[in-house]
């Protein structure tokens, strides 16, 4: 997958102190972090639409997490953001793995949002029928051997109701990662942000400081 220019992002910025990127995940756009405005009190959020997802194009080969991974970099070049924390939630929790172990200087704080490091056999079945650019990306993910690698104080987050896999992966994480915490968030399924935005809003705001 080529990096895009930077006229092809098309992003959301709200709010002013320090740099928020946001990352949704598969099947979503950047309006799934309106339930977060509140941060704009204290932070500067900024969020995009991932390749084949709301107004961003999709791309014409299969690519992979890397190829999201330089995306993510290219755009926070072109939108003058040395450093920031990064909160990703499913494929974009992904992203945000492989992001901040290769990337660690340009990393704050972590915060990763009913992902995992790699899926069950189960699920990648399912992604990979629906035949999808993106789900084909999720569904060859295996970043087991990064998250030892994320050094950025980091907090995962689970939905309460998620299914064994992504809360054996969530686990994984929060165990790997050696500054990792981890927290289940009460009453969500299997999206936590769009399900608990104001649970999820208060626990960000502390862990972000």
């Amino acid at each position: 997958m080529a990096v895009p220019e930077s006229s092809s992002f098309n992003f959301h910025r709200a709010g002013s102190g320090p740099a928020v990127i946001l990352l949704h995940g598969i099947g979503a756009t950047l309006r799934m972090w309106d339930g977060l405005a509140a941060l704009t009190g204290r932070f500067e959020l900024l969020c995009y639409d991932l390749p084949g997802h709301g107004e961003a194009a999709a791309p014409e080969a299969p690519y992979e997490i890397e190829d999201l991974s330089d995306h993510l970099a290219a755009a926070l070049q072109s939108a003058g953001i040395a450093r920031a924390h990064v909160i990703g939630s499913g494929l974009g929790g992904m992203v945000a793995q492989h992001y901040a172990a290769t990337r660690p200087e340009r990393i704050d704080r972590l915060v990763l949002c009913d992902t995992s490091p790699a899926l069950s056999e189960g699920a990648r079945e399912d992604l990979v029928a629906k035949g999808g650019l993106a789900h084909g990306a999720m569904a060859r993910a295996d970043l087991m051997d990064f998250a030892e690698e994320i050094y950025a104080p980091t907090l995962v987050l689970c939905a309460e109701g998620a299914d064994l896999g992504m809360r054996e992966g969530a686990d994984f994480l929060a165990r790997s990662i050696p500054n990792g915490q981890f927290a289940f968030v009460p009453g969500a399924v299997t999206n936590s942000v769009t399900e608990r935005p104001d649970w999820v809003t208060r626990v960000l705001l502390d862990f972000l400081g």
